[in-house]
């Protein structure tokens, strides 16, 4: 009876409480919801033995990528992938024939550390608020980037913080030292029109060997990359940035992107092309810089003809108000829609990023600019501290002649050398026009038969035969036949330059005939005075 009489007690009291709730006003149950709803999560999770920790693939602000989520991503592709049931396969670009694998969306794996089982789950891209519209200044930043979830037991919380993710950490620093691979990045407008890095492998051939350049110049360029490569104390010691910036300059086909091959091969860095073009703002130029790597090669090339607004000259902005004229100082670079007056990128943005506050969030970094027309570039933007080595890529002499000679004919000396010397002195020629005619051209099907037949009758090995006929066919080249082609090139090429166009025969002769004519008219006036 007195279980019934409690019962009812009961029931009366959850009457009366519901009666009141009804009689409050409506601002105490928003309050009294936010509270129930912040308490119960603390209750569970009081109660719930397991603790996560997330992983996205970029910062808080979204700003820069975390590098903690590649080197999960790393981590689990080659540690724990064997335990997948859903996986991703992709076939790169390069020379190997072995895809990469890695984990798929939504798919859970499981680690053991020390005894201690971890659980880890990709989870996809997914957007914050679904069923609303979201504007926001950044695109994509209505979407919640994709994260990796780390679940595990309470009592190992130390272990995990302490030993097993900087365990992942240095596993993925092993597995990145012995499998990589120097990549080539540029930059183009994804989704939402946000420029983003993309990259495929990178193995140019190039080496400074390889480069048509005066040999003494290459050691000097060599020493500097190496005492840049050394310098890590040293700039900590002065208190600069850890980096280095070149110029290259001179006239096309001189090798200034060969010489930026070279360089990516002798310091084995990445290479970051940079395409001004493709960037909206210095607030995306910006965060295509904090995207980059240490130890890269960020490059702009031909950066005095991005575009017609790309002048490097300060030549300010004329803004036309009634009568008045306005002239903004400011050097500004315009690209995407021009009546935007955010889509544009200034000087002082690309200073910034070179060599201002931002240049010091990373290190071991190489900025490489390239022109053709170095007079046009702005002091400011080409001064020791920004550009520290500027890097003359000059016509062809007769030095960089002789690298061309042993790399295309693999020969060290002609009969013909002294004169090819003489001509390239007195003439520009570049080095690509100077390997073009050293390229040796297919043989006469005549005397490829001849050299088959004599091994033949020499009565070699099949297998001979064709090495003994290879080895002759590169001794044979027509090295006579190239040099010279090369020294009819240039000879017709000094005649060239030594006959005066046309037009400027013209201009001359006018300019003559209107000085005679005056000197005629003056002496007409003189005597009738």
């Amino acid at each position: 009876m007195a279980s019934v009489e409690t019962w009812v007690g009961f029931g009366s009291a959850m009457a009366g409480v519901g009666l009141l709730w009804s009689r409050m006003p409506e601002h105490f149950h928003e309050e009294a919801r936010y509270i129930i709803s912040s308490l119960v999560p603390m209750a569970m999770s009081y109660f719930n033995p397991y603790e996560q920790i997330t992983v996205s693939e970029y910062g808080e602000e979204r700003f820069r990528r975390n590098k903690m989520f590649d080197a999960v991503s790393t981590y689990l592709s080659r540690v724990c992938a064997g335990g997948a049931c859903k996986l991703k396969a992709e076939l790169c670009n390069n020379t190997k024939d072995d895809p990469v694998v890695t984990l798929d969306e939504n798919q859970e794996v499981v680690d053991s550390f020390d005894g201690a089982r971890m659980w880890w789950r990709l989870c996809p891209k997914a957007s914050k608020n679904k069923g609303a519209i979201n504007v926001s200044y950044y695109p994509g930043e209505t979407d919640e980037p994709r994260c990796f979830r780390l679940v595990f037991h309470k009592r190992h919380r130390q272990l995990v913080l302490s030993s097993y993710l900087p365990s992942v950490v240095r596993r993925w620093r092993e597995l990145t030292a012995k499998n990589r691979q120097r990549r080539l990045f540029t930059n183009h407008a994804s989704e939402g029109n946000k420029s983003v890095w993309t990259s495929v492998p990178y193995n140019p051939p190039a080496t400074f060997d390889m480069l048509a350049m005066d040999h003494a110049k290459k050691v000097d360029i060599m020493e500097d990359l190496t005492a840049f490569q050394k310098g890590k104390e040293y700039h900590s010691k002065v208190g600069k940035a850890w980096k280095r910036g070149y110029l290259l300059h001179g006239p096309p086909g001189t090798g200034k992107s060969t010489m930026i091959g070279a360089m990516a091969n002798f310091l084995d860095y990445d290479v970051y092309d940079l395409d001004l073009t493709s960037v909206k703002n210095n607030s995306e130029l910006r965060k295509l810089f904090l995207d980059t790597t240490d130890k890269s090669i960020i490059v702009i090339e031909d950066i005095d003809a991005i575009e017609d607004e790309l002048t490097t000259k300060r030549k300010g902005n004329k803004v036309v108000n009634g009568d008045d004229e306005i002239r903004d100082k400011r050097m500004l670079v315009e690209f995407a829609d021009k009546n935007d007056e955010k889509s544009r990128v200034t000087l002082s943005g690309l200073l910034s990023f070179v060599d201002g506050l931002w240049s010091a969030c990373g290190s071991e970094r190489v900025f490489m600019f390239t022109t053709n027309h170095i007079d046009r570039l702005d002091p400011a933007l080409i001064r020791p501290g920004r550009m520290d080595k500027h890097i003359e890529m000059s016509y062809c002499r007769f030095e960089a002649f002789k690298v061309l000679a042993k790399s295309y004919l693999d020969i060290t000396d002609h009969s013909l050398f002294a004169e090819i010397g003489w001509l390239l002195d007195e003439t520009d020629t570049t080095p690509a026009d100077v390997a073009d005619n050293l390229m040796v051209r297919s043989k006469r099907n005549g005397e490829i038969s001849r050299l088959l037949l004599d091994d033949e009758m020499d009565g070699s090995p099949p297998a001979d035969v064709a090495n003994n006929f290879m080895l002759r066919c590169k001794r044979k080249r027509d090295a006579d036949e190239c040099l010279a082609g090369l020294v009819e090139t240039l000879k017709k090429s000094k005649m060239e330059s030594a006959t005066p166009p046309m037009d400027t025969i013209e201009e001359e002769a006018k300019e003559e005939h209107n000085i005679t004519q005056k000197k005629d008219t003056e002496r007409g006036e003189r005597n009738t005075t």
